[in-house]
């Protein structure tokens, strides 16, 4: 029973999590949300709005493919990445299950407890992030999906 306890404790203070690198920017995500590493993005173009790279087919779903940093309030420019990560949709919003952010380079598995970070800068970085952090050598953003995924029902499923 102590043996259940203590491993009870890692459960509640340990989060796996994909440190993922995009142009300018990487992002730590929890392993959790993450449906699939797509290695090699086919996807319809869009033009509207700016941060959309495209929509892309994946397991016979249509699903959006963002860019992370062109959602920053000061755009950036487009990744030339191939990669995509897809998510689950985490919210009940009913109108989408999945979504995927365009990527440059595979993940990294990483298991991350909160002494592990030290919040390093605002949020004010980027307006679809929880909070900068750092560990050791590497600062990362942790993005809001909730929030990205209200943002992405409102523009792109009216």
């Amino acid at each position: 029973m102590n043996e259940l306890q203590t491993d009870s404790g890692l459960l509640q203070t340990e989060v796996d999590s994909l440190f993922v690198s995009i142009q300018g920017l990487r992002l730590l995500v929890p392993a959790a949300g993450v449906a699939e590493v797509v290695q090699q993005v086919v996807c319809e173009p869009a033009d509207e709005p700016d941060w959309l790279v495209g929509w892309m087919e994946w397991r016979l779903q249509r699903i959006p493919l963002v860019s992370f940093e062109r959602l920053g309030e000061n755009g950036g420019s487009q990744s030339p990445g191939r990669m995509a990560l897809v998510l689950h949709a985490m919210t009940d919003n009913q109108k989408f299950n999945f979504f995927a952010l365009q990527i440059q380079g595979f993940p990294h598995l990483m298991r991350m407890t909160p002494a592990d970070l030290m919040q390093e800068m605002s949020t004010e970085s980027h307006p679809f992030a929880i909070m900068a952090v750092a560990m050791d050598s590497w600062q990362a953003l942790i993005p809001d999906l909730e929030k990205l995924e209200h943002y992405l029902s409102e523009q792109l499923y009216p």
